[in-house]
């Protein structure tokens, strides 16, 4: 496992994400309600990017752009049809403003 600077906590806001690609993996960076989450950004029911999604920040979900589908951003598990696989999440940290994401 290694740590890998993705982006800056301030160019980051609240209710937004990003994507990142780190070590040839496609990876969403959301930032639900000042927590910083990173996961797989490609629905694992079809092919769309989860950073152009919907960030509920009730329950911090990523909704799927294209079929809606429901991720939880901490864990990865489906919260609602059609996916059936949960994402891959990965752990996060922040130093000095600079978010880091352990692949």
């Amino acid at each position: 496992m290694a740590l890998h600077s993705v982006t800056q906590l301030a160019d980051l806001p609240a209710g937004s994400a990003i994507e990142v690609v780190v070590a040839g993996r496609q990876i969403g960076i959301f930032n639900c309600g000042g927590s910083i989450y990173a996961a797989d950004n490609v629905c694992t029911h079809a092919y769309a990017e989860l950073h152009e999604g919907y960030i509920d920040a009730d329950d911090c979900s990523i909704e799927c752009p294209l079929h809606g589908a429901r991720f939880d951003l901490a864990s990865g598990r489906v919260l609602s049809l059609p996916a059936a696989t949960p994402l891959q999440v990965y752990p996060v940290s922040i130093e000095d403003g600079t978010i880091l994401v352990e692949l």
